[in-house]
């Protein structure tokens, strides 16, 4: 079963960002740095190899991170199983501003240093951050003690089983890269921005979950192809996201299906004489992305809610 790519990139992209200095782990706690983890420029270029294990998958996966004039250029090649060599840019100030309220992970997750460890060579300090409930999982992060960059990163089940393991295996970091060959000519990826939703149909754009764990915002919304809307929400460790399509071509029956660790939630939802399906996908136990999904609503339908559920 394949690792879909475009969340491995943002894995990557997500956890290169994650730059402090010696001295920072010495003046700011846990928290504070796990906090800033999204906020932080993706400045460090850097290449490796890292092994990727959930349930049955067992991958290897290459990958260079150069940042250039301003632009991330990531290449991620698949080196077991299917041939994938796949490349992405985004320019570093796509996202800065985004008008979003930032989420407060240490009022819901607990942070803790548990000493230091060696991943791939390198000197690393091992962080736990764990849930205070029971609606999202842990997680157990090696970051390297001289660059900030995130080398490991486990997802914990609510039992302490493991789920996900990221774990670089052979890495080296601000080494002089060679541009991507391709990257010249390649469009820059804003994708993963929040976009301001611009477009006519302003209650369609509305649409929104009006059930989720305490401390999630939205952090993110897009339009995509064929009349269909993404929403992203996060507490400022875990991510989910909302997939709207107006245009399905069929309508597909309600299920909570697992691919690895993640799991998604389908439901169908009539608006207007118009029929929707929504696709709930997050990192997260059955049971909260199934609720997320069945809370998702349109904004006349806001107040009728509680009389639906």
């Amino acid at each position: 079963m394949e690792i879909k790519s475009r969340a491995v990139a943002n894995w990557l992209i997500f956890f290169s960002s994650v730059l402090f200095t010696t001295s920072t782990l010495a003046t700011q706690t846990i928290a504070d740095l796990v906090e800033r983890m999204p906020l932080l420029a993706k400045q460090l270029s850097y290449s490796g190899v890292f092994s990727y294990e959930a349930a049955d998958i067992q991958r290897s996966v290459r990958v260079s991170h150069l940042v250039e004039d301003g632009i991330v250029s990531q290449r991620i090649s698949y080196l077991d199983g299917i041939s994938k060599d796949q490349l992405h840019q985004i320019a570093l100030n796509k996202c800065l501003t985004t008008g979003h309220p930032r989420p407060q992970p240490r009022d819901y997750y607990r942070f803790q240093a548990l000493g230091d460890y060696r991943v791939a060579g390198r000197n690393a300090i091992k962080v736990q951050v764990l849930p205070i409930d029971n609606l999202r999982y842990g997680h157990l992060y090696g970051i390297d003690q001289q660059t900030g960059l995130m080398l490991q990163s486990i997802l914990i089940s609510q039992s302490g089983r493991p789920l996900e393991n990221l774990k670089y295996i052979d890495i080296a970091i601000d080494q002089n890269y060679q541009s991507h060959s391709t990257a010249e000519n390649q469009p820059v990826d804003d994708s993963d921005c929040p976009s301001e939703m611009a477009g006519s149909d302003t209650r369609v754009q509305q649409w929104r979950v009006e059930w989720m764990p305490p401390g999630f915002v939205r952090v993110a919304e897009n339009n995509l192809e064929g009349g269909k809307i993404s929403l992203t929400y996060s507490d400022g460790i875990s991510v989910f996201s909302v997939l709207i399509d107006g245009s399905p071509s069929s309508e597909y029956p309600e299920l909570v299906a697992r691919v690895g660790p993640t799991q998604m939630a389908v439901t169908n939802y009539t608006y207007e004489g118009k029929s929707y399906q929504i696709v709930v996908s997050a990192e997260m136990p059955r049971v909260t992305v199934n609720q997320i999904a069945l809370s998702v609503r349109p904004p006349a339908d806001q107040e009728s809610l509680s009389n639906d559920s």
